[in-house]
């Protein structure tokens, strides 16, 4: 009972970490695009299956065209499936969208009930760490990792982030325990490791690493499912003969070469990013000291379970010996080697793509942190001293970043900068963003509903040789087309070197109009130019 209690306060402190803070930052244009996606994957799909059904779509804000051929609907309705999907899928899955579009219609389309859709999977991996962990490696160390999840910055932050990405591991950690529990007992386990996968697959394509991982696992432990072994395999075969087409359809694509955007990573540099993100969060105070802890503990955690002491302790505990810890161990590398192997020829790494990782991370170190008090040959070291030293750094470094990543603005402040331009904004201004994409974002938070706006220019176009395609006297006349004969232009600049490393589109502005204004925020700026009268 008093763990139960344990566990309910630590859900409790998840809860209020990210509810007191949810909408501390801007949102950025990945969260405007999910949003967006989430009225458009419906309507799309509507389209898909009957063109003219789904009527006209309106969006709370101004929309990027979505992801798919501008001729699709012309086609089959197999051509049209299949170029819907084809979409879907470079978005990471079409899952997320569909529920957080059932859920805008609950709750609104507002920041906080937004990102409360992710709260609340941020808030239920706790519960599914403490369970899951529980399993592989008893109650003391299962409980240090869902205390670890509720109050880790990283999980924090994307758990008030509109996104997948507190969705994706609380599949992991049911599909897990169900495969878990499944090794354990057979039965409908099998059928919520099945279900659970089969929805991580539909909501990021990353996802479909925890099937060769499952079956990794199964391998390395086949004594204890033998009894079970029909449902075992049956539910392998429903996860990977439905998906042998999809994979197969998409295997060229992982094969090429090419660049993607991504920046290259060695497989240490990559190693390093995710100990550093799961242990200080997204800004790093701390650091190295928090992921020297937490690597530490795991590493304790790993070399000490596996030593014949602890684990004929384990043994006499009623917890199998070995299997829980070689499975963390692959949890936690497995999924990375296969990106790094597929980004030496496409680089494609970014840390949240493996949050899903960071639950086997903080079960090695509750495993670490139980360890500090296994009994050795000569002496028992000391337990509560060393415990409670090690708790105290881990608290302090994530309550520096918590602290940091709820009052520092960290995403592209657009809010803030909306609200400038709409405190100075006369009707006739024109708005110019640079880049384009910025504008969704701007127009989420933008009061007036009708004023005249403007993409600046894409200047980056370069020869085979390496020479601009486009001139600065050619810019210049397609800028004077796009302003005409405008008073006032503002200029919302946001990442520009992305779309015009020479800042062609500002230098054009400053020599035909006089800087009224400026103002700075985080990752944005506002210029106000008015049109200089010739004396």
């Amino acid at each position: 009972m008093r763990r139960w209690w344990i566990l309910v306060a630590l859900a409790l402190l998840a809860f209020g970490l990210r509810a007191g803070s949810l909408t501390a930052q801007s949102l950025w244009r990945d969260e405007v695009d999910a949003l967006c996606y989430a009225y458009e994957f419906p309507h799309l799909l509507v389209e898909a299956l009957e063109p003219g059904r789904g009527g006209d779509l309106r969006t709370p804000c101004a929309c990027p065209p979505p992801p798919i051929a501008n001729d699709w609907i012309a086609g089959t309705l197999r051509e049209r499936v299949v170029g819907l999907l084809g979409g879907m899928i470079r978005q990471n899955g079409p899952l997320y969208y569909f529920l957080l579009r059932g859920w805008v219609v609950l709750a609104g389309h507002t920041e906080y009930a937004m990102r409360f859709f992710s709260l609340f999977f941020g808030v239920l991996c706790v519960p599914l760490t403490a369970a899951l962990g529980t399993r592989l490696l008893g109650r003391p160390a299962a409980t240090v990792a869902a205390a670890l999840m509720a109050v880790s910055p990283y999980m924090v932050w994307y758990g008030q982030e509109v996104k997948m990405y507190t969705l994706v591991p609380a599949l992991v950690l049911l599909a897990l325990y169900g495969l878990r529990r499944g090794m354990d007992e057979g039965g409908i386990w099998w059928a919520v490791q099945v279900v659970a996968t089969s929805l991580l697959l539909y909501t990021h394509i990353w996802g479909a690493l925890l099937i060769p991982l499952q079956i990794l696992g199964l391998l390395m432990d086949w004594p204890r499912w033998r009894p079970h072994w029909r449902g075992a395999l049956l539910g392998m075969a429903l996860l990977t003969l439905p998906y042998l087409p999809l994979a197969l359809w998409q295997m060229p694509a992982i094969l090429l070469r090419r660049e993607t955007g991504f920046p290259h990573h060695t497989l240490g540099e990559m190693a390093l990013i995710l100990l550093n993100g799961w242990s200080t969060g997204i800004l790093s105070r701390g650091w190295p000291w928090g992921a020297l802890v937490c690597g530490g503990m795991a590493a304790l955690g790993l070399a000490r379970g596996l030593s014949r002491p602890a684990a004929r302790q384990m043994a006499r505990g009623g917890q199998p010996p070995g299997w829980p810890l070689h499975f963390l161990a692959l949890w936690l590398t497995f999924p990375l080697l296969i990106i790094w192997l597929i980004s030496l020829r496409q680089p494609l790494f970014t840390d949240r793509y493996l949050i899903w990782c960071a639950p086997a991370l903080y079960m090695l170190v509750g495993a670490g942190w139980t360890a500090l008090t296994a009994p050795t040959r000569r002496h028992t070291i000391p337990s509560w001293g060393l415990r409670g030293a090690v708790l105290l750094a881990l608290l302090v470094v994530f309550a520096l970043n918590l602290h940091a990543q709820a009052t520092i603005p960290v995403k592209s402040d657009v809010r803030a900068a909306a609200a400038y331009v709409e405190s100075r904004y006369r009707p006739g201004d024109l708005l110019l963003f640079q880049i384009p994409h910025i504008r969704y974002t701007f127009d989420y938070y933008f009061g007036p509903t009708d004023y005249l706006w403007a993409d600046g220019l894409y200047t980056n176009h370069r020869t085979e040789s390496g020479e601009y395609r486009l001139s600065e006297e050619s810019a210049g006349r397609w800028m004077a087309r796009i302003v005409g004969d405008r008073e006032r232009v503002w200029l919302v600049a946001s990442e520009v070197e992305m779309w015009d490393e020479r800042n062609l589109v500002q230098r054009w502005l400053e020599k035909g109009f006089a800087r009224a204004d400026e103002a700075h925020f985080v990752r944005v700026d506002v210029y106000e130019y008015q049109r200089q009268t010739l004396p």
